[in-house]
């Protein structure tokens, strides 16, 4: 009965112009397994038997006959059944491939281990368009430790995607794949951290986690502050004028002002950088802080004893009442950094003034609508407390800011 199921078979086959490779593609088996059938060596699945049916133009019973039902004696219905399919070997492989697929049932722990294999390769990705193109565009790492946890995380996760796949599993768990995953890990990490850049690295994130601030400081004491490009890279933005003799204290004024106090072994004096990473108006103009705050301002909790003047135009200029006295600075004395911050004097500072979130520019640009505020801060290594201020209005404010001839009289005594 195989010998002439095979021969059969052999024979429809050259028939239709298909060799035993093109045969085989369509019924998903190997040609030796065609070659097999007609060499009457073996017989095809009785699954198998209507798809090799459907292949051949033949029916069921035909095939194991081994031999061609004389078609005028068939009824009309089985004269139609087993007409040559008249479509194309490739439409008929991918019809076969459907209803396999059908029949496939995809489960939960297939998509997460597909999820942790795409993960893990957008990793490697990011790594080696760094090494390739990034650095090219004077990208580096926000922190110097990312590459060695992008390293390590990549590896695990590969290695979960393998487990949660469920056609994976059997090689993933074999011990010769641990100990490539294990050693995969340890080296990658490894790598990383001897080869992580020389220098120290400080990271600041604002109260609010909109901005980080990253300060890279080298061995000869100059430091290097850097704004984030993306969510890991950052690129280097300045330079302190000045190189750092020890510690740098970090003080976020607002959530997108960060003030940096730090000494100097060059002059011995205490010196201020700030980092600004926003705006207070359109982001497309600039302006001076001097003509959006000038008027007077009073601390909120003890309006008695804190207050600013700002003097915007000829003799433009700010006065600080304290309690310790009044002392006034020209504009020439101040610095401003961005838009959003003033550091006065600019030689041995002693204050930091910033324009608050609740800062709106009225439609001229010339000023701060009602109920925006200012933030005021000692400038020094200890801890200071920033002051509110609130614009002071109504009669009798301007009195709180006492005369320059008094504010010049009350340094004498306090000299």
């Amino acid at each position: 009965m195989e010998n002439k199921t095979g021969s059969f078979i052999a024979h429809r086959r050259k028939e239709l112009g298909m060799t035993q490779r093109q045969l085989a593609e369509i019924l998903g088996v190997t040609n030796k397994a065609v070659s097999k059938w007609e060499t009457g060596q073996g017989m095809p699945d009785v699954g198998m038997l209507p798809e090799l049916s459907r292949a051949l133009g033949v029916t069921v019973d035909e095939i194991l006959d081994g031999k061609e039902v004389v078609r005028e004696d068939l009824p009309t219905e089985a004269v139609i059944e087993v007409l040559p399919y008249e479509g194309s070997l490739l439409d008929l492989a991918v019809e076969r491939a459907a209803k396999k697929m059908s029949g496939v049932s995809v489960k939960p722990c297939d998509v997460a281990g597909v999820l942790c294999l795409f993960l893990a390769a957008g990793l490697i990705a990011v790594q080696v368009w760094y090494l390739l193109r990034g650095r090219s565009y004077g990208l580096t790492y926000l922190t110097d430790y990312i590459p060695a946890v992008m390293s390590g995380a990549s590896v695990v996760l590969l290695w979960l995607g393998g487990i949660f796949v469920r056609c994976l599993r059997h090689i993933w768990k074999k011990g010769c794949v641990l100990i490539a995953a294990a050693i995969l890990f340890i080296t990658g990490i490894a790598v990383n951290v001897v080869f992580r850049p020389e220098g120290r690295e400080i990271i600041s994130i604002s109260p609010g986690a909109s901005n980080i601030m990253r300060l890279k400081l080298t061995e000869d004491g100059s430091a290097d502050l850097y704004r984030q490009r993306g969510v890991i890279f950052a690129a280097q933005w300045d330079t302190f004028p000045f190189t750092v003799k020890d510690s740098i204290k970090i003080q976020w004024l607002e959530d997108d002002v960060c003030a940096m106090t730090y000494e100097s072994p060059d002059d011995g004096d205490v010196h201020q950088y700030v980092a600004t990473y926003g705006d207070r108006g359109s982001g497309i103009s600039y302006y001076y802080v001097f003509s959006m705050v000038h008027g007077t301002w009073a601390a909120e909790d003890d309006r008695d004893n804190y207050a600013i003047e700002v003097i915007d135009g000829p003799g433009a200029g700010i006065t600080v009442h304290t309690p310790e006295g009044t002392k006034s600075y020209t504009a020439d004395q101040c610095l401003q950094y961005g838009t959003l911050a003033l550091v006065f004097p600019r030689e041995n500072p002693q204050w930091t003034l910033v324009m608050n979130k609740d800062c709106v520019l009225d439609e001229n640009d010339s000023g701060i609508e009602e109920g925006g505020t200012l933030t005021l801060c000692r400038v020094g290594m200890d801890k200071t407390a920033p002051l509110i201020l609130d614009r002071a209005s109504g009669e009798g404010k301007l009195s709180l800011i006492p005369s320059k001839a008094m504010s010049d009289e009350t340094l004498k005594d306090k000299d």
